[in-house]
């Protein structure tokens, strides 16, 4: 099906129709364009396509009124939506009026690439597995025992696919079910949920809503939380004979907790910046406002104070929408950039002189230590940069005055280590966990009213990561914390991880 794929760009922007239309056709025969939102619904009307490239922004009409339409005309048609502002919430919000997916502006031809490939297999499934449903006409028993393109076709889907009988015997599940539930035993088919997931408790629910799908033949759903903290949504069905007698029960498993991330991630956002930009904003208003009203008139020293203040306040800000930048950029690209032979000692000498200045201001000691030697790691010296100063910096931030701050640099087994000592607040052994969450900040950090936005350690995490290493810390409260961020030796094949 896929070089023979119907395919529709729909975009106002004409150098992106062109673009991508020159990159499909090598791969598909079927591309068309409309150059916006109501000549693409015309084409759409007029004949079927299989994938729509949809830009959320046009004149005429917008991204997400066609895409309403199209689910309303043929919700199996696979809409992937590009735009330029893609934000948590437009993501969201396509996606829950059926997007399959979303393309950011700008994009690789490989992205483009991918996320067609991957759109035109889930529609070659759908398409597959809708025919396989009408000639299925044997009862489910039969099909559990049935080796046949029924088994591969519902195999190969990612959602989990679990099918019961009428006394809520299992008689299938596929394998992304079983990947979702993770099952204690090797065998269910012919099991019923009892005893299944060892959580009785979940296990009760599960067979509460089979029994009642059998007996009502009401389409329910659910969401259930597993034993390691992934969210499913499970929508049950009851499946009738010509007679409507229920002969048992489809249940397709939905994995929902990057959804939910998301969902949280928007709600802390929006707590963020209803307090973290209102607040400076509105007392840098409040201070220029004294200026205009002449109220620091032959007062130059008050005057200066005031702007000194302001610019404190619109630094903080700066800081913040820097750290958005940063996790913006870090959620797209999970790969490190550009990556070449580095000598850390150089890049953390920089970073420590950088912050030498601020230390003293608070009255600390920050000292370096490096050894003789310093084999190369591979990374993006500018990413690490910002990890490094990451942690010094908060280092500096969270220690007391007359406090200490000491930075090394640790050679074991292969592996390199970032060591970032202070002898500040400490973080309370139920929060070490949750210090690499993103908008994360401790209960100390709030009541102390220390300003942040609870992103820097959640991004650091996520470039250490992508240099092939990690990051952990020590602590306890009121003596002080460090932080280890450790890297693969270039020259070296380190071990999982080093020795301690």
């Amino acid at each position: 099906m896929d070089s023979q794929a119907r395919l529709l760009i729909v975009d106002d922007e004409e150098i992106i129709r062109i673009g991508c239309q020159r990159i499909l056709e090598e791969s598909y025969s079927n591309v068309e364009m409309a150059e916006n939102g109501r000549l693409g619904w015309e084409r759409l009307q007029q004949k079927p396509f299989d994938l729509v490239l949809l830009d959320l922004m046009m004149p005429e009409m917008g991204g997400l009124e066609v895409l309403e339409k199209v689910q309303a005309l043929d919700s199996e048609i696979v809409v992937i939506m590009i735009t330029g502002f893609a934000t948590i919430e437009t993501a969201v919000d396509a996606m829950r009026k059926g997007a399959y997916d979303y393309l950011p502006k700008p994009f690789t031809p490989e992205e483009l690439r991918t996320k067609v490939s991957r759109g035109l297999e889930k529609r070659r499934l759908i398409l597959q597995a809708r025919a396989l449903i009408l000639e299925r006409d044997r009862n489910l028993l039969e099909c559990a025992n049935e080796k046949s393109r029924t088994m591969t076709i519902i195999n190969c889907l990612s959602e989990g696919l679990i099918a019961t009988n009428r006394t809520w015997q299992i008689v299938l599940m596929n394998p992304a079910a079983i990947k979702m539930l993770r099952p204690r035993v090797d065998s269910v088919i012919g099991r019923t949920v009892s005893g299944l997931l060892g959580h009785p408790e979940q296990e009760k629910k599960i067979a509460d809503m089979l029994a009642t799908v059998t007996a009502t033949g009401a389409i329910t759903q659910m969401e259930m939380q597993t034993h390691d903290e992934r969210v499913l949504e499970s929508h049950v069905s009851p499946i009738l004979d010509d007679h409507g007698e229920c002969l048992g029960t489809v249940t397709v498993l939905l994995d929902i907790t990057e959804d939910k991330k998301i969902e949280k991630m928007k709600s802390d956002f929006v707590r963020l910046v209803s307090h973290e930009l209102k607040a400076p904003v509105a007392a840098i208003a409040g201070y220029l406002n004294l200026i205009i009203d002449g109220l620091t008139v032959n007062q130059p020293d008050k005057e200066k104070d005031i702007i000194l203040r302001s610019r404190d306040k619109a630094n903080a800000l700066l800081d913040l929408i820097n750290d958005l930048l940063d996790l913006s950029r870090s959620e797209r690209n999970r790969s490190a950039g550009v990556q070449k032979r580095l000598d850390l000692g150089v890049v953390l000498t920089e970073t420590v002189q950088f912050y030498h200045n601020e230390a003293q201001n608070r009255h600390l000691e920050l000292a370096l230590h490096l050894p003789a030697t310093i084999p190369p790691v591979i990374g993006d010296a500018e990413a690490l940069g910002r990890v490094f100063a990451n942690l010094i910096g908060n280092a500096i931030k969270y220690t007391s005055q007359g406090g200490r701050v000491d930075v090394e640099l640790i050679l074991r087994d292969g592996w390199l280590a970032i060591s970032v000592r202070d002898t500040g607040m400490g973080i309370a052994p139920d929060e070490i966990k949750k210090i690499f969450d993103e908008f994360y900040r401790s209960r100390q950090v709030i009541l102390q009213k220390i300003p942040g936005t609870g992103l820097g350690l959640s991004i650091a995490k996520q470039i250490v990561e992508a240099h092939r290493g990690y990051l952990e810390v020590e602590s306890v409260v009121h003596q002080g914390s460090v932080f280890r961020a450790w890297f693969p030796i270039a020259d070296a094949l380190p071990a999982a991880s080093p020795a301690v």
